[in-house]
């Protein structure tokens, strides 16, 4: 919040005495900035897998990682089975109905626009879950859930003498018609709800033309991996990695990059069906009780870019990817969890010299989306001061209009989206007394005062301050805005019709000051003069 105190003195048209103090309005403070604003349990303090403590995420939007223009669906792949004896202590139950509501509040909070629910089939833990979520999802605009079914959805089946598997999946997907695809926030495409399927290849004795022509609804069917393009009654498959093991990986560093390259390579053969991508930051099983010690390495957030940047390689505005899965939102026991946020392996360092705030970083800096630097009176109630670009590393403080005093300052490295967020130590820095800027001048060469003068009308005018000038603008009749460049010099022509006019000539300094410098003059008939180009050499933009 800027607060403002004008001292104008008038010499002639062009001098003006100008001052500007910034008051320090808190609006955040250290320990929001810097505790857990993630659903992640409070309690939840990391595992030897690579999932990250609860932290300070990024809630940049999630769609900023992928191309200029995308208009893709980001669902997350959600896991509703804590709590559940089967699985381990995250440090909160999947069936708890204040926990589903943070869990979506997160999600949406990062750009994310549904969930795409693992299930188990009526009769599971996850179901009651589902349902929740389902319920929860009602008071959310623009968000959808969809249902996954589940291999393990048909063990009470392998587990019963004379059950028909083709008969379970029509049961289940006749409950889902039911109980889930009547709400509105039901994931649809066309009208039609959209069903995947993870895992029942497993089972080639599955009468895939009997489940289609049985299940109510005419749902979209999706399953994993490019095979899914040619499922008898499919209609697309989603990209799903299955990671080596730790012997087989490639390399320490190992992505999988190779994988979603053949994957959206096969996809482009196939137009006419639905493709769901998929992102990760990483894998590592050896915590679940089904490990098979799988693995893909993190790489402190190289590998999360890297996958965006895999669909980026494929797909662009004119050739939209239509959806894509998180994999996986809170899958802890296999190390994909996004919940927490990912770990960039970064920290921040700032210090000052004078009124010169900078610090330093240790970690990679593609990992930051950018800088915010906080000011505070205290050290623990903060303002956001600026926010800055990857890069750059100092801040000259008598560039604010500050009162003589004590301030602290702390340096935040937002992270890219759900990367850690990590802020620097606090800076305490004595500032003395800021002066009032003095304005030296405006000044109009061209057309000069009274003239008459025919159209195009040739401006020459230039603007001097002790501060750095920032941009210049004409304005014409009833402040009609005319041209605008960012420099201290302006030369252009402006197409006035045959009239009086007040030209007013404005400046504005780093500063925040402007001033500005006004001439009258008589347009007569238009001449035969050509601008060259319309734009002035000093790069502004004509607004006529």
């Amino acid at each position: 919040m800027h607060k403002f105190v004008f001292a104008i003195l008038f010499f002639g048209l062009s001098e003006i005495v100008f001052s500007a103090t910034l008051t320090i309005t808190p609006t955040t403070t250290l320990t929001a900035e810097t505790s857990n604003n993630t659903s992640g349990a409070p309690t939840f303090t990391g595992q030897p897998n690579g999932n990250h403590p609860a932290g300070n995420a990024s809630k940049v939007q999630t769609q900023a990682l992928l191309y200029p223009g995308s208009t893709t669906k980001i669902y997350a792949h959600f896991m509703p089975w804590f709590g559940s004896s089967n699985h381990v202590d995250v440090g909160y139950r999947s069936d708890d109905p204040t926990q589903v509501r943070r869990q979506l509040d997160d999600m949406q909070s990062r750009g994310i626009h549904g969930v795409v629910i693992d299930w188990y089939g009526p009769r599971s833990f996850e179901n009651n879950a589902t349902i929740l979520v389902m319920q929860e999802a009602q008071y959310r605009t623009g968000f959808e859930f969809a249902i996954m079914e589940d291999v393990g959805a048909l063990k009470y089946c392998l587990w019963t003498p004379g059950c028909d598997l083709t008969d379970q999946v029509i049961s289940d997907l006749s409950y889902v018609y039911v109980t889930f695809q009547p709400s509105p926030r039901y994931m649809r495409l066309n009208g039609r709800p959209v069903v995947f399927f993870f895992g029942l290849e497993k089972y080639p004795q599955l009468d895939w033309n009997r489940i289609r022509a049985s299940v109510p609804g005419n749902p979209i069917f999706i399953s994993r991996n490019t095979v899914a393009y040619n499922y008898v009654g499919s209609n697309g498959a989603f990209a799903w990695i299955e990671p080596p093991t730790l012997a087989a990986m490639p390399s320490p560093t190992y992505m999988g990059l190779d994988y979603f390259d053949f994957f959206y390579k096969i996809a482009q053969q196939y137009p006419q069906m639905l493709t769901y991508g998929s992102v990760y930051k990483g894998f590592n099983d050896t915590i679940s009780s089904w490990s098979v010690d799988r693995h893909i390495a993190q790489n402190c957030g190289q590998t999360w870019l890297a996958t965006f940047a895999e669909i980026d390689k494929f797909y662009s505005s004119s050739h939209q990817l239509p959806a894509m899965q998180l994999v996986t939102w809170n899958d802890y026991e296999e190390g994909t969890a996004l919940e927490t946020g990912i770990d960039n392996c970064l920290s921040i360092s700032a210090s000052a010299l004078g009124n010169k705030l900078s610090w330093s970083i240790s970690g990679a800096e593609n990992t930051v989306n950018h800088y915010t630097v906080f000011i505070s009176k205290d050290g623990q109630n903060l303002m956001p001061l600026t926010n800055l670009s990857p890069g750059t590393r100092t801040l000259d403080l008598s560039s604010y209009s500050l009162t003589q005093g004590q301030y602290v300052f702390h340096v935040k490295a937002v992270g890219k989206p759900s990367i850690i967020n990590h802020m620097s130590n606090g800076v305490t820095v004595n500032l003395g007394a800021v002066s009032a800027v003095t304005i030296q001048a405006v000044t109009i060469q061209s057309p000069k005062n009274g003239a008459t003068v025919t159209s195009p009308v040739r401006v020459i005018a230039s603007a001097v301050s002790t501060k750095p000038i920032v941009a210049m603008q004409i304005y014409t009749a009833d402040y009609v805005l005319a041209y605008q460049v960012n420099s201290s010099r302006i030369d252009t022509y402006l197409r006035l019709s045959p009239n009086t006019y007040k030209l007013v000539v404005q400046a504005w300094d780093s500063a925040g000051a402007y001033y500005k410098s006004t001439v009258n003059i008589n347009v007569a008939t238009t001449s035969t003069h050509t601008a060259t180009g319309g734009v002035s050499s000093t790069g502004g933009t004509k607004l006529w």
